[in-house]
């Protein structure tokens, strides 16, 4: 499993925001989704999670006109939260930073979803991960890759974000 971290993509590298003839777009990037999807047998590379459906890719380096395959990687909707933190927490508003844990990030992600399955409110969850001490949401790699992010189970207007995580609760 690669280290997972909280840290964000940058707005001007978003897929459609620049013209860069090098971005790619409707089928030539499903395409180039699919083939990472399948390489990597549609699992995630931060938490192992296992889903032909919501999975996505994540340019590594943060550079989305580098598509190169040793440049993506497979990750779940939760995992995805995590590495975009910006949308989780400012744009989606179910994601929280914590300075403690008793547990790696990726063992955050893959327990909260077990324990997801099992019922538990997200009170129960945080208490179980250890997380203490809740900060802000700063733009800022080096504040946030020393952070902990926990993605709530908030259920709010339940768009497609909420639906994804949602299936990976499922048994």
């Amino acid at each position: 499993m690669k280290k997972l971290n909280p840290t964000y993509a940058e707005s001007s590298n978003y897929r459609g925001i620049t013209q860069n003839t090098r971005k790619l777009a409707g089928k030539d990037m499903d395409a180039l989704r699919t083939s990472v999807l399948e390489r990597d047998k549609y699992k995630c590379s931060y938490c192992d999670f296992h889903a032909e459906e919501y999975q996505t890719i994540w340019f590594i380096d943060g550079d989305s006109d580098n598509n190169k395959m040793s440049n993506l990687t497979t990750v779940c909707p939760m995992c995805n939260l995590i590495l975009n933190t910006r949308v989780g927490c400012q744009i989606e508003g179910i994601v929280e930073l914590y300075e403690e844990s008793d547990y790696s990030q990726n063992q955050i992600v893959q327990m909260t979803r077990k324990l997801r399955r099992e019922g538990k409110s997200d009170n129960e969850i945080r208490t179980r991960l250890g997380l203490k001490s809740k900060v802000p949401f700063k733009l800022n790699r080096e504040y946030l890759s020393v952070l902990f992010a926990f993605v709530t189970s908030w259920k709010g207007s339940y768009g497609e974000c909420e639906e994804a995580l949602a299936y990976g609760y499922r048994e």
